[in-house]
Formats: C-alpha cells, sequence, structure tokens
C-alpha cells in the first residue's frame, strides 16, 4: 500500500506491517502507521463508556463550595451563563463549546463510527463521520479541563470547604477513559477499516489527502476525497498568507494577555486584578512549584514559543533554508499537539470561576487579560493548522 507523509509530503510504499511495529517515514521521521496491538472493539468500549459518563458529568452537579455559611454548587456548563452575563460572549461560546458541545458530538460521532466497523458495516458516510470526529479532537478538551481541575482545586481547598459533586467524579472518569481511548485508537488503522489504502497509480501524478493520508491522482485535485470526503489539494491554499497573518494577529495580542488581569477577584467591595505572572508568583510563594511550572509553561512560555517557532518556518519557507529542515518539521509535529495545553489557564478560570460567587463577600470574573490570551491560544492553534509543513521541503527542492 502507499501512504503519503502529511509533514514532508514524501509518498512510500510498504507491504502489512508485522505485529508490534511501526512504519515511519524515511525523510522526516513522522509515523505513518503501526500495529501495536491495538484495537477497533477496545477503542469502541472506551469511547462508548466516554460519552455515557461526560452525559452524566453534565447534568449533575459538579463541584461545592461554602464559606461563612454560604454555599454554592456549579456544574461543567456554569460559566457559560455567567460569562453572558459579563458580555464576554464569544469566550463564552468558545469555552462552551470546547468543554461541552464537541466533546460530546466527537465521542459520539466516534462510537458510531467504530460500532458501525464492528457491525462488519461500510456505509457512504462513515468516512465523512470520522473526519469530524478527527478534527474534533484537538478542539475537544476534556483533558485539559482536568488539569486545570486538579491545578484550580488544590488552590481552591486551601481557601474554603470544597466537595467535588457526583458529575465531578463522572468526569474525572470520563476525561481519564478520554485519554486512554486517544492512546488505543489508531487513526490510520480505521482509516484502513473504513478503505484500504491502495498502490499508487503508476507512472501519474499523486497527491495525498490531508485528512487520511489516502494517495490518489493528481488529476482528482479539487474533488472530494474517495476516502473521507475532504477536498484534494496539493497544498493547503494559500497556506502561508493565513498562517502569517494569524501569527501577527498573535503578536498584537500576546503582550496584552500577558500585561491585562486574567481574573478579577473582589472581596468585601475591592477588587483586584490577577494577571498571569501573579498567579505564577503565588503558587511560587506559597511552595506549590510543580503548579507554578506548569502554569508559566502552558500560559507564558508555550504560547511565545508556539509564535516565534510558526514565524521561523514562515521565514524558512520564504528564503528556502535548508538546514534544520527535519527539526523544524519535528517541532511543528510537536507544537501542533501541545498548543491546546495553553488553555489550562482558562480553564482553571472556567471551573471555580462560577464556584466563587459569594455576592458581597467574594466574587471572581474574567479580566480583558483572559480574553485576549484565548483569542491568542485560538489564533496559534489555527496558525499551526493553516501551515503546510510540506512547503518547507518544497522551497529547499526549489533552491537545488
Amino acid at each position: 500500500m502507499t501512504l503519503a507523509c502529511r509533514d514532508c509530503g514524501t509518498l512510500q510504499d510498504f507491504r502489512s506491517l508485522p505485529a508490534g511495529s511501526v512504519a515511519s517515514c524515511a525523510a522526516c521521521g513522522n509515523t505513518l502507521s503501526r500495529s501495536t496491538g491495538r484495537s477497533i472493539g477496545a477503542g469502541f468500549a472506551l469511547s462508548l463508556s466516554v460519552l455515557c459518563l461526560y452525559i452524566v458529568a453534565l447534568s449533575l452537579p459538579f463541584l461545592r463550595a461554602s464559606v461563612l455559611g454560604l454555599e454554592q454548587e456549579t456544574r461543567i456548563g456554569s460559566i457559560v451563563p455567567l460569562l453572558l452575563d459579563t458580555r464576554w460572549v464569544l469566550v463564552a461560546l468558545g469555552i462552551g463549546a470546547f468543554i461541552v458541545v464537541f466533546p460530546v458530538v466527537r465521542f459520539a460521532l466516534l462510537t458510531l463510527v467504530l460500532g458501525t466497523l464492528l457491525g462488519e458495516r461500510r456505509p457512504e458516510w462513515l468516512g465523512r463521520a470520522f473526519r469530524w470526529a478527527t478534527s474534533l479532537d484537538l478542539w475537544s478538551m476534556p483533558d485539559v479541563l482536568l488539569i486545570g481541575f486538579f491545578v484550580g482545586y488544590t488552590r481552591v481547598a486551601q481557601r474554603l470547604t470544597a466537595e467535588i459533586g457526583t458529575g465531578g467524579w463522572c468526569f474525572l472518569a470520563a476525561a481519564g477513559l478520554a485519554m486512554v481511548a486517544h492512546a488505543t485508537i489508531d487513526r490510520q488503522m480505521v482509516w484502513n477499516a473504513i478503505a484500504p489504502n491502495r498502490p499508487s497509480p503508476r507512472g501519474e501524478k499523486v497527491i495525498a489527502c490531508t485528512t487520511c493520508d489516502l494517495a490518489v491522482p493528481k488529476s482528482a485535485e479539487g474533488d472530494p476525497c474517495p476516502r473521507c470526503g475532504a477536498r484534494l489539494y496539493a497544498r493547503k491554499p494559500d497556506s502561508l498568507t493565513r498562517t502569517t497573518a494569524l501569527i501577527v494577529a498573535g503578536l498584537v495580542l500576546y503582550p496584552i494577555a500577558n500585561i491585562w488581569p486574567m481574573s478579577v477577584v473582589t472581596r468585601l467591595g475591592e477588587s483586584e486584578g490577577r494577571t498571569i505572572l501573579y498567579g505564577v508568583t503565588e503558587l511560587v510563594k506559597e511552595g506549590m512549584w510543580p503548579l507554578a511550572a506548569i502554569i508559566f509553561c502552558t500560559s507564558i512560555a508555550i504560547p511565545l514559543l508556539k509564535l516565534l517557532a510558526i514565524g521561523w518556518f514562515l521565514l524558512a519557507t520564504r528564503f528556502g533554508w535548508r538546514r534544520g529542515l527535519s527539526v523544524r518539521t519535528k517541532l511543528h509535529r510537536l507544537i501542533d499537539g501541545v498548543g491546546r495545553w495553553s488553555n489550562v489557564d482558562i480553564m482553571i478560570i472556567a471551573v471555580f470561576a462560577p464556584l466563587m460567587q459569594f455576592g458581597a463577600i467574594a466574587t471572581v470574573h474574567f479580566g480583558i487579560g483572559a480574553a485576549c490570551f484565548f483569542a491568542v491560544v485560538i489564533l496559534t492553534m489555527l496558525a499551526s493548522l493553516s501551515f503546510d509543513t510540506r512547503l518547507m521541503w518544497d522551497a529547499v527542492e526549489q533552491r537545488r
């Protein structure tokens, strides 16, 4: 069968893999396929479990807290109406999508696809359904919310009486199983089960689908992929222009996100803004070095490194730099995977801001820095998605 590396564009033919082996790209080292004992049956069981637990978690109390005789109870989606009340509409819709809508839709589609494959059926819509499920993987964030929950709960439990509700325990189980499901389900295995990869046509130019990696004749460019339905292009259209615009917008908002407060805490009528660096400093003073390191890396270091790294990729493509080509390709693969974890700080506020609404005694609200930071994270994620790493390899080839 023929597979195209989505990172460098190299086409490679190989036979079926022996059990426990991995096929890597000879040019850039990207993993193309693996046969490590993963099964569709195990993926289906995990996906169904996550879906059921998550729906239960959404419907039951998530956290309870009390201070001076006042009690507060929240659910996972409580941040959405709170943000709408304070006019942060876009942030509310984004967070609601990431922690409520997308996880449910993703695991519903995944359960449907894997269950259909187990029933040995191959309807026409199967590839499109799995394409949507894989696309939502990046934007579905129960795992990020899980880390935010642990960090926030550790801090809140020191200041007031907090209790995890039934919905919270269901969420913890669902988020843990979601990470196991992510590691268990091999996308290429599922794509092969939907429609097997085939040898590339001899004597004809070939392009690859950027979603399912299926190799098709170049004459099919602009048509839907026969396996997943995505539009076929030799390279992502306007990749450099769109990526540059997203990176410039991110660079403009990044300083604002770090200067302006992420949250505004009001105690007995006195308000205090708290920036990202303030939160890191407070954790260090309290001796919580691991938590401080997590927040510093996810909220300060990773967004900045993503902006600088993608800027480096754009310059390298523009000037056809050969040195460090493989390193740049691997770095893009890394930042594409870790960029979503920058939302940890946002998730901490999303979980605990609704819990800290005690009227005149104490309240917590999003600050303008949170909205700007949320925008920076989204912009860098979109920039990473829009950048086509194969253009770096093309630029080197053109300068030879």
